[in-house]
């Protein structure tokens, strides 16, 4: 009987922790998602997405990866002593409702180290992370650079 209660709560425990997985995934919205086409000679490359908190709890992206590159950073555009400079984001707050557009310009995914040069056409996988160990993977297309 012993047995039966531990297995039983072991199941429980378990479908509670996919269940709590779930709820912060459907939390979480990315949308356009693409990367600039490389630029001949250079080894680093930008993402840029979209990204919707559509929870009722602040979510924090503490970083983000890729199979493509060596490494991968979130970063900023600012402006500093009349001057754009780059930053890097170590994290990044996101309120419930609240949307963040990663584009040329502003916050953006630096992407060191690229394995092999981006073409137009091509799908590069991502993941996002968060504070509270949730992961979310996407796909962003390539796209040229006009």
């Amino acid at each position: 009987m012993r047995t039966i209660v531990i297995l039983l709560m072991a199941v429980f425990t378990y479908s509670y922790g996919v269940y709590a997985s779930s709820a912060v995934a459907a939390e979480i919205e990315v949308s356009a998602a693409w990367v600039k086409e490389s630029i001949p000679g250079t080894e680093n490359g930008a993402g840029y997405f979209t990204i919707t908190n559509v929870g009722t709890n602040k979510i924090t992206l503490i970083g983000a990866s890729t199979n493509s590159a060596r490494a991968t950073e979130v970063h900023q555009h600012i402006l500093r002593d009349g001057m754009m400079r780059m930053k890097r984001v170590p994290e990044l707050a996101i309120a419930p409702s609240e949307t963040l557009v990663f584009q040329p310009g502003g916050y953006h995914l630096m992407l060191f180290g690229v394995k092999k040069p981006f073409r137009e056409g091509e799908q590069v996988e991502f993941t996002l992370k968060f504070s509270d160990g949730y992961q979310r993977t996407f796909t962003a297309e390539v796209k040229p650079i006009r």
